[in-house]
């Protein structure tokens, strides 16, 4: 059995794999949940059988030296993170340090291009925004870096008064004619406007993932793939 772990800045997915590569078991919960070594996913793998567990990392030192030791102590496993490289699974970076590409973004461009072995946009709606190309050769083209739709909103609510509201979907989006429908609607446009921009003219599907893909997923046009757990795909390829 593998535990799959894709640490992102706000949340955390995770899912169990049976030795044949299905999932048994899946997840998700808050960075805030994990604290002081007590892992929201110890339980169900308590059973013998976990011989390895595969991350994905972007949320620092302090949570991944909490992993290494609760998988230690209760595992006697060391967990392997994932990292961006020049080239792997057939893609190639576009970064001119590739290292610095955030592994998140890497790993998702490997699974899409393991899916569709083509063009395409690759957008992660996570805590930030990522809109990253891949070309017909798997050669990355690069991409752009926005704050989410809970970070547009909070800079709303620190910068201004009487604004309160959380994301959530919209019906429509038509000019508002109440100020939460215009906050909503108006980050919704600004996000999904960026993506489709990223792939106008280009004929390209575009593959979707992250926490707010789904607020997403309606104002974007066909073909979008929406891949829940495109990141954790990656580590298969990253880590065989």
């Amino acid at each position: 059995m593998i535990l799959e772990l894709d640490i992102g800045n706000s949340r955390i997915k995770w899912r169990t794999l049976a030795a044949q590569g299905q999932a048994v078991a899946r997840g998700s919960c808050s960075r805030k949940e994990v604290s002081d070594g007590r892992m929201p996913w110890g339980d169900p793998l308590s059973a013998p059988g976990l011989r390895r567990i595969r991350v994905s990392n972007v949320a620092g030192p302090e949570i991944a030296a909490d992993l290494d030791r609760w998988a230690r102590d209760a595992l006697g496993i060391a967990p392997e993170y994932a990292r961006a490289t020049g080239c792997g699974a057939g893609v190639t970076s576009g970064y001119r340090e590739p290292e610095k590409l955030g592994v998140d973004r890497w790993l998702a461009l490997l699974a899409a291009w393991h899916e569709l072995s083509r063009a395409c946009v690759v957008a992660d709606a996570g805590t930030a925004v990522t809109v990253d190309v891949l070309d017909g050769s798997g050669v990355h083209q690069g991409g752009y870096i926005v704050p989410g739709l809970t970070l547009m909103l909070n800079a709303l609510l620190s910068g201004t008064s009487g604004v309160r509201l959380s994301a959530g979907p919209v019906a429509t989006l038509a000019a508002g004619n109440c100020t939460s429908d215009a906050v909503l609607r108006g980050c919704t446009a600004m996000t999904t406007a960026l993506i489709e921009r990223t792939r106008s003219g280009l004929e390209l599907p575009l593959v979707l993932t992250g926490g707010d893909a789904g607020l997403l997923a309606p104002w974007l046009a066909e073909p979008t793939l929406l891949r829940p757990e495109l990141v954790l795909d990656g580590l298969g390829l990253a880590l065989p």
